[in-house]
Protein backbone atom coordinates (compact mmCIF):
# COMPACT_ATOMS: atom_id res chain seq x y z
CA UNK A 1 0.00 0.00 0.00
CA UNK A 2 2.91 2.39 0.75
CA UNK A 3 4.29 2.41 -2.85
CA UNK A 4 0.84 3.38 -4.17
CA UNK A 5 0.65 6.29 -1.71
CA UNK A 6 4.15 7.48 -2.72
CA UNK A 7 3.22 7.40 -6.42
CA UNK A 8 -0.02 9.27 -5.68
CA UNK A 9 1.92 11.87 -3.66
CA UNK A 10 4.47 12.40 -6.46
CA UNK A 11 1.72 12.78 -9.08
CA UNK A 12 -0.24 15.22 -6.93
CA UNK A 13 2.96 17.20 -6.19
CA UNK A 14 3.67 17.39 -9.94
CA UNK A 15 0.14 18.63 -10.65
CA UNK A 16 0.42 21.21 -7.87
CA UNK A 17 3.78 22.43 -9.23
CA UNK A 18 2.28 22.78 -12.71
CA UNK A 19 -0.64 24.74 -11.27
CA UNK A 20 1.66 27.16 -9.42
CA UNK A 21 3.77 27.67 -12.55
CA UNK A 22 0.70 28.38 -14.71
CA UNK A 23 -0.71 30.79 -12.13
CA UNK A 24 2.60 32.68 -12.12
CA UNK A 25 2.50 33.01 -15.90
CA UNK A 26 -1.12 34.18 -15.78
CA UNK A 27 -0.35 36.78 -13.12
CA UNK A 28 2.60 38.11 -15.14
CA UNK A 29 0.54 38.36 -18.32
CA UNK A 30 -2.22 40.20 -16.43
CA UNK A 31 0.37 42.55 -14.94
CA UNK A 32 1.71 43.39 -18.40
CA UNK A 33 -1.84 43.95 -19.71
CA UNK A 34 -2.59 46.30 -16.81
CA UNK A 35 0.58 48.26 -17.57
CA UNK A 36 -0.43 48.57 -21.22
CA UNK A 37 -3.91 49.73 -20.21
CA UNK A 38 -2.37 52.32 -17.89
CA UNK A 39 -0.21 53.65 -20.73
CA UNK A 40 -3.25 53.81 -23.02
CA UNK A 41 -5.29 55.53 -20.33
CA UNK A 42 -2.55 58.10 -19.77
CA UNK A 43 -2.32 58.79 -23.50
CA UNK A 44 -6.10 59.11 -23.74
CA UNK A 45 -6.23 61.51 -20.81
CA UNK A 46 -3.47 63.61 -22.40
CA UNK A 47 -5.34 63.67 -25.69
CA UNK A 48 -8.63 64.63 -24.00
CA UNK A 49 -6.85 67.40 -22.10
CA UNK A 50 -5.37 68.74 -25.31
CA UNK A 51 -8.77 68.65 -27.04
CA UNK A 52 -10.38 70.41 -24.08
CA UNK A 53 -7.74 73.15 -24.18
CA UNK A 54 -8.20 73.57 -27.94
CA UNK A 55 -11.97 73.74 -27.56
CA UNK A 56 -11.61 76.24 -24.73
CA UNK A 57 -9.35 78.37 -26.94
CA UNK A 58 -11.88 78.25 -29.77
CA UNK A 59 -14.74 79.23 -27.48
CA UNK A 60 -12.72 82.19 -26.16
CA UNK A 61 -11.94 83.24 -29.73
CA UNK A 62 -15.63 82.97 -30.65
CA UNK A 63 -16.57 84.98 -27.56
CA UNK A 64 -14.14 87.75 -28.51
CA UNK A 65 -15.33 87.84 -32.14
CA UNK A 66 -18.99 88.74 -31.27
CA UNK A 67 -17.69 91.45 -28.93
CA UNK A 68 -15.95 93.06 -31.91
CA UNK A 69 -19.14 92.79 -33.98
CA UNK A 70 -21.16 94.34 -31.17
CA UNK A 71 -19.00 97.46 -31.36
CA UNK A 72 -19.68 97.73 -35.12
CA UNK A 73 -23.48 97.29 -34.85
CA UNK A 74 -24.41 100.51 -32.93
CA UNK A 75 -22.80 102.61 -35.68
CA UNK A 76 -25.29 101.21 -38.21
CA UNK A 77 -27.92 103.69 -39.44
CA UNK A 78 -30.49 101.07 -40.53
CA UNK A 79 -33.27 100.79 -37.85
CA UNK A 80 -34.01 97.14 -38.71
CA UNK A 81 -30.41 96.19 -38.13
CA UNK A 82 -30.21 98.15 -34.88
CA UNK A 83 -33.22 96.22 -33.50
CA UNK A 84 -31.59 92.95 -34.53
CA UNK A 85 -28.35 94.25 -33.03
CA UNK A 86 -30.10 94.92 -29.73
CA UNK A 87 -31.43 91.37 -29.64
CA UNK A 88 -27.96 90.07 -30.52
CA UNK A 89 -26.42 92.32 -27.86
CA UNK A 90 -28.74 90.80 -25.22
CA UNK A 91 -27.60 87.34 -26.21
CA UNK A 92 -23.97 88.42 -26.16
CA UNK A 93 -24.30 90.00 -22.72
CA UNK A 94 -25.67 86.70 -21.40
CA UNK A 95 -22.73 84.75 -22.86
CA UNK A 96 -20.00 86.70 -21.00
CA UNK A 97 -22.11 86.43 -17.83
CA UNK A 98 -21.95 82.66 -18.13
CA UNK A 99 -18.22 82.68 -18.73
CA UNK A 100 -17.71 85.15 -15.87
CA UNK A 101 -19.58 82.75 -13.60
CA UNK A 102 -17.46 79.81 -14.70
CA UNK A 103 -14.18 81.72 -14.25
CA UNK A 104 -14.49 81.88 -10.49
CA UNK A 105 -11.36 80.58 -8.91
CA UNK A 106 -11.50 76.98 -7.83
CA UNK A 107 -9.04 75.43 -5.42
CA UNK A 108 -5.84 74.37 -7.13
CA UNK A 109 -5.39 70.76 -8.11
CA UNK A 110 -2.28 68.82 -7.17
CA UNK A 111 0.24 68.23 -9.95
CA UNK A 112 -0.57 64.51 -9.89
CA UNK A 113 -4.19 65.25 -10.88
CA UNK A 114 -3.33 67.49 -13.83
CA UNK A 115 -3.57 64.60 -16.30
CA UNK A 116 -6.98 63.44 -15.12
CA UNK A 117 -9.48 65.39 -17.22
CA UNK A 118 -12.48 63.33 -16.14
CA UNK A 119 -12.55 64.94 -12.72
CA UNK A 120 -13.83 68.50 -12.65
CA UNK A 121 -14.38 70.74 -9.68
CA UNK A 122 -17.35 73.08 -9.75
CA UNK A 123 -17.77 76.17 -7.64
CA UNK A 124 -21.28 76.73 -6.34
Amino acid sequence: MLPLLVILFVVSYGILSTLVFEQGRTIESQRSLIREMLKDSTQLATLKGKLARDENKRSHEKASAPAERKDAVPGDADPGNSAAGAKGADKETKQPGKSAHSTKEAPGRPAADMEDVRRCTRVI
